[in-house]
């Protein structure tokens, strides 16, 4: 699946994005400046902003490396996880869609690859689509339950959250085996994190990606026993 096209799209992507990103910090670092920030201050924002990017990134970094089987090649993980993507998604769309089509490789099968680039591709939209004709509604909702009891707030979006990980952590514990054992292996360390973390704050910062590489750590052991 080593298509050359698919690689120039992926570059133009990137380029657009990276792009963007210039341009965005150029306006910001000017509008700084014209409200009376030093550039000594606007530089050491830069810098801390750009160190501290790079431990949220790594799960992210770690969901490209472990896509790219699936894929056969690093083109499509690139542009998916650089634009408008989610690492946890992702990976769990193209699973999804390489179970239903009972293949062991996406790669197998150009109508299966398509579909699972179909899939996370137009998937995704429902979210800026939900996002642009009922975020109002929704914020104005969850503003009005705060304002009435703001503990029932927090529980209500806790819920929302630990609803979706319980729907794909139950999917990993019936297919049992080296998925349940990943995801037993991962709560194990993200537990002992939360109880280090209520002493040490800042370790909340590389919860997750000490968890991930633990279990990928770990998996590496286990199966090469």
């Amino acid at each position: 699946m080593n298509f050359l096209p698919l690689y120039i799209i992926g570059a133009i992507l990137i380029s657009y994005v990276l792009f963007e990103s210039v341009v965005i910090y150029r306006k910001a670092y000017q509008r700084g400046l014209e409200l009376g920030m030093t550039k000594t201050q606007l530089n050491e924002t830069t810098r801390s902003s750009a160190i501290f990017s790079i431990v949220p990134s790594l799960p992210i970094l770690i969901g490209l490396v472990t896509m790219i089987p699936l894929f056969g090649n690093v083109v499509i993980p690139w542009i998916r996880l650089s634009v408008i993507g989610s690492v946890s998604y992702e990976t769990y769309a193209a699973s999804q869609i390489k179970l239903a089509a009972g293949v062991s490789s996406l790669t197998e099968n150009l109508q299966v690859y398509s579909t699972a680039i179909w899939t996370m591709t137009l998937s995704i939209l429902s979210g800026m689509i939900i996002l642009i004709f009922f975020y109002k509604q929704y914020t104005n909702k969850l503003e009005a339950i705060k304002i009435k009891d703001p503990r029932w707030s927090e529980l209500l979006i806790a819920a929302l959250f630990m609803g979706l990980v319980g729907t794909i952590g139950a999917q990993q514990i019936t297919m049992g085996g080296y998925n349940a054992m990943a995801l037993f292996i991962s709560i194990a360390i993200m537990a002992i994190l939360a109880l280090i973390s209520r002493k040490l704050k800042w370790m909340e910062e590389f919860a997750l990606p000490i968890s991930m590489l633990g279990t990928l750590i770990a998996l590496y052991f286990i199966m090469g026993v």
